[in-house]
């Protein structure tokens, strides 16, 4: 690979870099939570007191350094700041910063999302079981073969171009979402009717519950596309409205074996354990774990309802301890209350909604269509496999 070279880590960027903030100032806070595995942007963050912490400035590199994070793809790149404004996090981030002259900021965002780079990473990890961390010391000392400066601007734009296509696509089904949402407000809450009808869930519609085969016996889940998706609470919190895919599958022997529900295309699934009240609709048939319950409507026309409802419902009003978490089952989900507007009511609100939902969809799946690209190219282009033109 002409002009590709070798390169101590240490000597392609700066780890932790010193970056001034004085404790007691007020600063922008970025908590683990904000991180979604494998997405360049940080999910907001919070002012708050500067008492300690990782710090950082635009074009920094997040990359989650503790387990499951590091393993689950946590890491995001910094660009949410004013110019020279400094921000802080969790101390479990490892700042990556680019050398000026030596590397491109865009590009380590890349190499950290990397096979490449993240099985280094894992590799060293120490510490007692579930609370283990990258020994940052011995990741500086890694040696990778790295492409030139003008090289990793031109690998970036490549995978950036496709990085931004995707936000546009997901800010404008964010958009389109709270637009169908407003609506929902206005005729089923603001103006709702006593007299609509009230009844238990599983009156209106068909409730299944997934399931999850033993753990212990590995041989049941896989990592290949080509088997059953098998969503997990993980998996919705990082999809919008539509659903398709997970970062787990199933064998069909597992699915045979264990009696697990297949949840058709177009269902509406409810997470109802530990993170309760996530809501997703299926954009294919896939199976889920049982802390996810799926409703099966009979008529269309009560599709976006129904999701509106699972999406605004108060689930503290079901739990009988201070643990909305754990008091929630699939017997109370089942029993919960449901106000059933009238047809005329359903189909007025499908009308107007259906379209936008439809438009949803369809940017869903491009963004879809997106990633998977993105997700071809990277590790082609991060290896040398790929060359682009310069």
């Amino acid at each position: 690979m002409t002009e590709w070279r070798e390169q101590k880590l240490s000597d392609f960027m700066d780890f932790n870099p010193y970056t001034p903030l004085s404790k007691g100032i007020i600063a922008k806070k970025v908590t683990m939570e904000k991180l979604i595995p494998f997405n360049r942007k940080i999910q907001g963050y919070e002012d708050a007191v500067f008492s300690g912490g990782t710090k950082f400035k635009n074009g920094d590199t997040l990359v989650a350094r503790i387990t499951p994070c590091l393993e689950n793809g946590k890491t995001a790149y910094v660009d949410f700041l004013d110019d020279e404004e400094v921000a802080f996090g969790s101390t479990e981030f490892i700042v990556l910063r680019a050398k000026e002259g030596i590397s491109d900021s865009r590009f380590i965002f890349y190499f950290a999302i990397s096979d490449e780079f993240r099985d280094t990473a894992i590799q060293l990890m120490s510490g007692t079981s579930g609370r283990q961390r990258v020994d940052t010391e011995a990741l500086k000392r890694k040696v990778f073969t790295l492409p030139p400066l003008p090289e990793q601007k031109a690998i970036a734009e490549v995978l950036s171009s496709l990085d931004d296509k995707i936000d546009l696509l997901t800010r404008q089904n964010k958009t389109l979402e709270d637009l169908a949402q407003a609506y929902f407000r206005k005729w089923f809450i603001e103006d709702a009717s006593d007299e609509w009808e009230v009844g238990k869930a599983e009156n209106y519609f068909e409730i299944g519950i997934g399931k999850t085969p033993p753990r212990k016996e590995e041989h049941w889940f896989s990592k290949n596309k080509d088997d059953v998706v098998w969503i997990s609470i993980s998996d919705m919190g990082k999809s919008g409205m539509f659903i398709g895919d997970s970062s787990e599958y199933l064998t069909e022997d597992a699915v045979r074996r264990f009696n697990i529900k297949r949840v058709p295309k177009g269902a509406i699934i409810l997470s109802f354990k530990l993170t309760v009240g996530r809501v997703a609709i299926a954009l294919r048939e896939f199976t889920t774990n049982e802390a996810i319950a799926h409703f099966i409507y009979k008529n269309d026309y009560e599709r976006e309802y129904l999701y509106f409802y699972l999406k605004t419902f108060d689930y503290y009003s079901l739990g009988s301890t201070s643990s909305i978490a754990t008091a929630v089952n699939s017997k109370i989900i089942k029993d919960m209350p449901f106000i059933m507007p009238n047809i005329e009511a359903l189909q007025k609100y499908h009308k107007i909604a259906a379209p936008i939902f439809s438009k949803i969809e369809y940017n869903t799946n491009q963004i879809l269509t997106l990633q998977k690209l993105r997700d071809t190219l990277l590790p082609k282009l991060i290896s040398g496999e790929i060359r682009v033109k310069m």
